[in-house]
């Protein structure tokens, strides 16, 4: 009886492993800035980049970016932004004077429902021209998880390379969708999303003045920005002084003009939803790696 236990046990333990479910290989493109400090890095190689996905090593490519972009402006339009109306229409006045000719732009607005004030355009004037025939905000309500939402899953309609500039305050009254599910739509859209962090006066002069429940709604607003960003490989700015908006803008427009376009075979498995990216940018000088800060999304969500 032992003797024939022990066989069994034998046969189990040689019986060959089952391997975890994947799917077909899914090619991914990838945009991101390489930074040292506050300076943005241009002229790398593929010899400079290492890329891996859920902990494995990918191969890769370096593309030259897809012309035009397409900028989807994703501003906040509602009576709540009376407290920080000069940081919109700074940053709006600002990017559209600022932004280079020949990409595609488009003016989105947001409060209790969501409204495309000016479809893509390459005449940027045509973006203030439909903001400033909006007229006074109607709503109170600022649903900006709803905004994300169904901005981002009308991009994954269109090909060809998105950036997403939301500005406003990040706060959220009334959405039907929730945060998680906002963050988990931008995790499966290739959209790079900048947040601009409307509120100067709030974090700035008026701070000393708010209560905690007010102080914690800021912060919540803060984070969602942010994580938007950190999502899909962009950037939030929460300037203390609405004179800092015009910089702001510029600088994204830069950011914008400096990302590097990688293009990798993607291997998804079922068992694990959303596929972690990581990316490495170094040079050798004097034979010691030097390693730069890739801001790049951190992954993809398979929908």
């Amino acid at each position: 009886m032992i003797r024939i236990l022990i066989w069994i046990l034998l046969a189990i333990l040689l019986l060959p492993t089952p391997l975890m479910p994947i799917e077909p290989l899914v090619e991914r493109s990838v945009y991101l800035t390489v930074e040292d400090g506050d300076r943005l890095i241009g002229g790398l190689t593929e010899e400079n980049f290492r890329v891996s996905e859920n902990g494995e090593s990918r191969d890769f490519r370096l593309e030259e970016p897809e012309l035009p972009v397409m900028i989807t402006l994703l501003v906040e339009h509602s009576r709540m932004a009376a407290w920080y109306w000069d940081d919109i229409t700074q940053s709006l006045s600002s990017f559209v004077r600022s932004a280079p000719d020949g990409h595609w732009y488009s003016l989105v607005t947001y409060a209790q429902t969501i409204e495309v004030a000016s479809d893509f355009t390459r005449n940027r004037a045509e973006i203030l021209d439909a903001w400033n025939r909006l007229g006074q905000p109607m709503w109170r309500e600022v649903n900006t998880y709803d905004a994300i939402y169904e901005t981002a899953e009308k991009l994954q309609l269109i090909g060809g390379r998105h950036v997403v500039v939301l500005i406003g305050s990040g706060i959220d009254t009334f959405s039907r969708r929730t945060l998680g599910e906002a963050q988990r739509k931008v995790e499966a859209t290739g959209a790079t999303i900048f947040g601009i962090g409307a509120g100067s006066a709030l974090r700035g002069r008026l701070e000393m003045y708010l209560g905690t429940n007010a102080r914690m709604e800021l912060l919540r607003a803060q984070a969602f920005l942010q994580m938007l960003a950190d999502k899909t490989g962009g950037q939030a700015f929460f300037p203390r002084f609405v004179t800092a908006f015009p910089n702001v803008m510029r600088s994204v427009l830069l950011m914008v003009g400096h990302q590097y376009r990688l293009i990798y075979d993607s291997q998804p498995r079922l068992d694990r939803p959303f596929q972690v990216l990581e990316v490495e940018a170094f040079v050798i000088e004097d034979d010691r790696r030097k390693d730069f800060t890739v801001r790049v999304r951190d992954g993809w969500r398979e929908e």
